[in-house]
């Protein structure tokens, strides 16, 4: 099964969520309707885990890069043009 995009399982949570709060619905809906409700709480959480990840990396690899501008010597355009010699 494919994943489905966050925002879609946003609105599907909205649903369950709207369907419980108005409670008249017999139990035995309202207890699958809480439980599909949980399983999309985990979906959601793992794509935000998953989206946190991806930028730490983005982030770690923006430090790495900016560290390594900081070791490099900057760019001395007079000694390249130096003609004494």
């Amino acid at each position: 099964m494919a994943e489905q995009p966050f925002e879609e399982l946003v609105a599907r949570l909205e649903e369950h969520a709207r369907k419980l709060e108005e409670g008249n619905i017999p139990l035995e809906e309202a207890m699958t309707t809480y439980e599909e409700g949980a399983a999309l709480v985990q979906q959601l959480r793992k794509l935000l885990d998953d989206a946190e990840l991806r930028v730490q990396r983005l982030q770690g690899d923006l430090e790495e890069g900016a560290n390594f501008r900081e070791d490099v010597e900057p760019y001395d355009e007079s000694a390249a043009t130096d003609d004494t010699g």
